[in-house]
């Protein structure tokens, strides 16, 4: 007999305490799925949900895919609001890696009003989702109230992963208004995480990626190609890709720096950036002077 599958916050806070340990995950779902015809339909829908998550954080876009499709099937077959708020936003994470931006933006927006009117602190992801979305459409004031939103939640659910996040969001979107040193003053509280809480490696290239943004807009090239290469190496050590709806901004973002570096200090510098520790990496965001950080 297979136990009954924990709540579907649950699944999602162990989600995230396995970042770093990804192949475990992975290994774990694998095993379930082998056993999945003897789930019922919400348990099937809760490992669904699982699945489609780990597989959008390892880059495992057909099995994301896949478990898009089966929650689709399962539609109108679970009598449970939370859980289907659930599922429309795992569809929105995965929808743009087949570029449908507009579809993701409508399932992202269904989950935040489904989650809001159950009152669930889950909606601050959905608010999330649908801000990272509406960036992707370059629906910006849109964005900001969405972001701005899910970083005073962070802060009322005492949800650092949440307040970073939105911060490194709220710092691009002010880097493409030209407000450089609010983006600045972002990404460093954007590292400000909890004394018993090391940044992950996820909010930490998220912040990254918005350095890299800001380094470009100052005309240090050289600094965004480091911040472009620490990133890289951070999610190859951890496991990790790019979700779907950052990938289109990132691909841009390096057309943009390979235009002002040469094609082989691009290669030397990015590598340097690659090889850098995940301390070395939050000193970069926060300005500091990493060379002498260690691990």
């Amino acid at each position: 007999d297979i136990a009954p599958l924990p709540h579907i916050f649950l699944i999602l806070w162990l989600f995230w305490q396995m970042r770093g340990r990804m192949p475990e995950g992975r290994a774990w779902i694998d095993e379930l799925q082998r056993r999945a015809d003897a789930l019922d339909d919400r348990a099937q829908a809760e490992l669904l949900f699982t699945s489609a998550v780990t597989a959008l954080e390892v880059g495992d876009d057909e099995s994301a895919l896949a478990a898009v499709e089966g929650l689709e099937r399962l539609q109108g077959r679970i009598d449970d609001p939370y859980l289907e708020s659930a599922a429309h936003l795992a569809v929105s994470w995965i929808l743009p890696i087949v570029d449908d931006i507009d579809g993701a933006l409508q399932a992202a927006s269904t989950a935040l009003d489904g989650f809001r009117r159950q009152n669930e602190p889950f909606m601050a992801f959905a608010a999330l989702t649908v801000g990272m979305v509406e960036m992707m459409l370059g629906r910006d004031e849109d964005a900001r109230t969405h972001l701005t939103e899910v970083n005073q939640l962070g802060g009322q659910f005492d949800n650092s992963w949440l307040e970073s996040t939105a911060r490194t969001q709220l710092a691009s979107l002010a880097v493409a208004a030209g407000h450089l040193d609010e983006a600045r003053a972002l990404l460093t509280e954007s590292m400000e995480a909890s004394d018993e809480t090391e940044l992950s490696s996820l909010v930490v290239t998220f912040a990254l990626v918005a350095s890299a943004q800001l380094a470009l807009a100052e005309g240090d090239a050289r600094r965004a190609v480091t911040a472009l290469g620490a990133t890289d190496g951070l999610r190859r050590r951890a496991g990790l890709r790019a979700w779907p709806s950052t990938r289109p901004r990132e691909a841009e973002l390096v057309t943009r720096v390979k235009q002002d570096i040469d094609a082989h200090d691009f290669e030397e510098v990015f590598a340097a950036g690659s090889e850098l520790s995940h301390r070395q990496a939050v000193a970069l965001v926060r300005s500091d002077n990493t060379d002498g950080a260690t691990e």
